[in-house]
């Protein structure tokens, strides 16, 4: 899978990490237990079997992002990705739009229109997990704003990241 993505400044960075910490820390599942050098908070904007690698984009990157509540996507039975959501303003959805114009081929929970963005906080937790996840998290603040500081495009084929913007 083939993934484009805009990643975040290490100030924000940070911040999503310290939720990351905070579950690791209360014995849970996170993000925060992969020690693959491209773990990084990322917000997905479009991915695929077959994404391109865009040339550029016909409307600027968003310079912050917003985060909203958090949020669960089905991930099998007894089991869902745990997320935090991202508001969708008016800049975001017009670069989420330059992107699918630019690297057609998404899926389709990542078309406009379909697309639900999120920083993913934990993959597959199991149910039973998120009462205390949802106590841990309640104790981490997060910034009302999280700076972006670029784009990349992510090959999961041969697990190579390509800096875009």
């Amino acid at each position: 899978m083939r993934s484009i993505e805009l990643v975040l400044t290490p100030d924000a960075e940070a911040s999503v990490r310290a939720a990351w910490d905070a579950l690791v820390a209360a014995d849970l599942p996170s993000m925060g237990r992969s020690t693959s050098d491209t773990n990084a908070p990322h917000v997905t904007l479009t991915a695929g079997e077959e994404l391109p690698v865009p040339a550029g984009f016909d409307a600027p990157v968003p310079a912050v992002v917003r985060p909203g509540g958090l949020l669960l996507f089905a991930a099998g039975p007894g089991r869902h990705v745990l997320g935090l959501s991202i508001v969708v303003d008016g800049t975001l959805l017009a670069f989420h739009e330059a992107v699918h114009r630019a690297a057609p081929g998404g899926v389709d929970t990542a078309l406009p229109g379909r697309w639900a963005p999120h920083l993913t906080l934990a993959r597959r937790p199991r149910d039973t997990d998120l009462p205390r996840m949802l106590e841990v998290l309640a104790a981490v603040a997060l910034p009302d704003e999280l700076a972006v500081a670029g784009v990349r495009h992510w090959d999961g084929g041969t697990r190579t990241v390509t800096t875009l913007v």
